[in-house]
């Protein structure tokens, strides 16, 4: 008699503690997000790479510049902004028309613009980025329009000119890009996002 109660105590014990740990609520892992190869950047975007030049932008892309960055500025701080964005692009051969579409996606021009990883400007620079860069002060408007076109200029060329890739690193990093060979969904949405931008100008 104790042994049959002492074998239905161990069962009920084992029923129990099986319990633990288990897989209750367990949910088997979703596929990995797509990563777009560096080299896909045909095929994956409908809308054409702008020329990554400074003369990539026509003849004179000031006037349409400056409307854009004053739709979200004022007159004085929009031609503030323009010009800080021609004369650095002009300086490191960059597309302005591209650091604008950049930029307004980034902070919509607010230069005092900061997110909650520090990211600072017009340009969001982190501030590891920035120091990089010799920008010391992030909220500047010269300043991190000086090096968020540097930034964008050694992303373009660490790709070999591929401007969705130089974008996508960018957001990403360039080391995650380089790594994973190309980038996430997430991250697409936001090169398209940018590229259709630059049409708009």
């Amino acid at each position: 008699m104790e042994a049959s109660t002492a074998a239905v105590v161990i069962l009920f014990v084992m029923a129990i503690f099986s319990g633990f740990g288990g897989n209750k609520g367990y949910k088997e892992p979703s596929a990995p997000a797509p990563v777009f190869p560096v080299a896909q950047a045909g095929p994956v975007f409908p809308i054409e790479e702008p020329s990554p030049a400074f003369a990539g932008a026509g003849l004179d892309p000031r006037p349409a510049i400056q409307k854009f960055v004053a739709r979200h500025r004022q007159p004085d701080e929009a031609a503030q902004i323009t010009d800080s964005i021609m004369r650095h692009s002009q300086i490191f051969d960059l597309n302005p028309k591209l650091v604008a579409a950049l930029i307004r996606r980034e902070s919509k021009f607010n230069p005092r613009a900061l997110s909650s990883s520090g990211a600072m400007g017009l340009g969001q620079l982190l501030p590891s980025t920035a120091r990089g860069l010799n920008v010391t002060d992030g909220f500047d408007i010269d300043q991190n329009a000086q090096g968020t076109v540097r930034y964008i200029k050694s992303l373009i060329e660490r790709f070999n000119g591929r401007v969705s890739s130089a974008i996508a690193a960018y957001l990403e990093g360039p080391n995650a890009v380089a790594r994973n060979g190309g980038y996430s969904d997430r991250t697409r949405s936001y090169v398209q996002d940018i590229l259709a931008l630059y049409q708009k100008i």
